[in-house]
């Protein structure tokens, strides 16, 4: 059986090994933890994003399945909710606080999100009503946005001229920079 589990185990690429020393690293900055989430999420490695930048307490209250679940539903296909999800920028982090302020003027989107530290990396840390809390302002954020959208479109609703560009919701970020 231990064969078995060691031939197994060689078998995974080693590009993988780099991917996880590499994360490694970058997770010891606190302002990094997002975007590697955010980059894990567009790449559809959602068990890893899940894995690798969620505290322990995250993960036990978020299943992997509820997690999967959240992150592929229909409503994070549509174009907003991508376009918002990729459009977010970490503003500040701050390591005493133990918090990561994240924003987005194009979506008047602002929101500190907790972070936790395990071993000596960076992990985001909330609760199940917290999550659900984001993922609310989250699809409020991206409503309001379309709506802006189809507002200046005089009503028009997904037939966009080509040469559309997309109208900010706000000039500068919700923190006031």
């Amino acid at each position: 059986m231990t064969l078995i589990m060691m031939a197994l185990c060689s078998l995974a690429p080693a590009s993988l090994e780099q991917d996880i020393d590499e994360v490694r690293e970058r997770l010891k900055d606190p302002a990094q933890v997002f975007p590697i989430f955010q980059e894990l999420i567009r790449a559809g490695r959602y068990s890893n994003a899940w894995e690798w930048t969620l505290s322990p307490k995250t993960r036990t209250q978020l299943p992997y399945e509820a997690f999967y679940t959240a992150m592929t539903v229909p409503e994070m296909s549509y174009d907003v909710s991508k376009r918002l999800l990729n459009s977010i920028r970490v503003h500040k982090a701050d390591g005493d606080a133990r918090t990561v302020q994240l924003c987005c003027s194009s979506f008047g989107f602002e929101r500190s999100l907790r972070l936790g530290k395990f071993a000596n990396l960076w992990v985001l840390d909330f609760t199940r009503e917290e999550l659900e809390s984001f993922v609310r302002y989250f699809a409020g954020r991206a409503m309001a946005w379309h709506r802006h959208q189809v507002k200046r479109a005089d009503g028009w609703h997904y037939a966009y001229p080509p040469d559309w560009t997309y109208a900010p919701l706000a000039r500068t970020c919700g923190c006031g920079t």
